[in-house]
């Protein structure tokens, strides 16, 4: 900025100092950064234009790898000799995933399975009441867990670091970041405690709670589910998996704990366990710990983009449905990040 020195007024004495900004301040570009949406670094090198036609293809892209990965999942339903002929599994979850990518009630994803039954090939769309119904049993549980892994699969083996948090979903209009911490422990929340890849927003692994079970509990739970893809670098997690039994799971793992310790953490001369060595990086090295406990914010974004694409509320009441109901968001979420990860033609 140029200083410019003038007269206030002709005569009068006074000096005042103008400041003059330079254009290029105001020479906005949109959105300066894409880590809160997709694969930012992929986005960056193909340019803003490649986004802009994602958001045009990104629903008949998704529902195209809907039909892809649902046909070709094994499913292996019993057919009974006699009696009515049981509702089609494979019907039943395309319409589970539709229900979450149009943001439907169950009424409304009939309808929509109708107006898509060509498309899908789907010979006879299952009623409302049998999608409510089967959303209920256990039996979808187990389906909705191996239909998880099966998706990952697709990816090819790699080395990365994992952010592991937890983040809850209810019928409440108010989500759960706009929730007093104190008010979520007597509400009937699901707790969802999930790892995230960073730069690529897949749920890796996921395990249901009630509210008031402290995410440090389920820490080693959902790092023994992690996929045989995944070969974890570093652990990013924040304050609530601080205590030496988190950061010794994670060297368990192979990877190295990054998370973050309380500001009166003091330092150790002769470290003798994980939590002490961690403690002691993050105290002697403050700059470097950020840059690296940074992509651990992009395990709230994947929450965030669930949330906005597919909502943060739940319909269903039984237990398990509203288990059912988040591994359908969960495996819609993912679906969706599979397929920008086609659509930019990546390995």
């Amino acid at each position: 900025m140029k200083p410019i020195t003038k007269l206030l007024k002709p005569g009068d004495g006074i000096i005042t100092t103008d400041y003059v900004i330079p254009y290029e301040v105001f020479s906005f570009s949109g959105q300066t950064d894409f880590d809160t949406w997709n694969l930012r670094n992929t986005f960056e090198d193909f340019g803003p234009g490649i986004y802009s036609d994602w958001l045009v293809d990104e629903l008949p892209f998704c529902l195209q790898r809907i039909k892809d990965l649902v046909y070709a999942f094994p499913l292996w339903q019993h057919h009974a000799r006699t009696g009515r002929p049981p509702a089609k599994e494979r019907y039943l979850m395309i319409g589970y995933l539709i229900k979450q990518f149009f943001q439907a009630t169950y009424r409304q994803t009939k309808a929509w399975l109708y107006l898509l039954k060509d498309f899908f090939g789907i010979q006879k769309v299952p009623d409302h009441t049998t999608l409510s119904l089967k959303n209920r049993t256990k039996r979808w549980s187990v389906i909705w867990k191996r239909f998880h892994k099966y998706v990952l699969s697709f990816l090819p083996k790699r080395t990365t670091p994992v952010a592991t948090d937890a983040t809850g979903f209810s019928s409440r209009k108010a989500g759960w970041n706009e929730t007093a911490y104190a008010v979520r422990a007597n509400q009937d929340w699901v707790k969802v405690h999930a790892t995230v890849e960073p730069n690529t927003f897949f749920i890796l692994s996921y395990a249901f709670t009630e509210s008031n079970i402290h995410e440090s509990q389920m820490f080693e739970t959902v790092w023994d589910d992690l996929h045989s893809t995944v070969i974890p670098s570093r652990s990013l997690a924040d304050g609530a998996y601080a205590g030496n039994i988190c950061a010794e799971i994670a060297l368990k793992h192979g990877a190295t704990p990054h998370h973050k310790v309380k500001g009166n953490a003091v330092h150790y001369p002769f470290p003798e366990n994980a939590y002490q060595k961690m403690a002691n990086f993050q105290i002697h090295w403050p700059n470097r710990f950020k840059y690296i406990y940074g992509d651990r914010n992009h395990s709230e974004t994947a929450f965030s983009m669930i949330g906005s694409r597919f909502g943060h509320r739940i319909r269903c009441r039984t237990k398990i449905g509203r288990k059912n109901e988040i591994q359908s968001k969960i495996n819609a979420h993912n679906i969706r990040a599979l397929a920008i990860r086609m659509y930019l033609n990546l390995n």
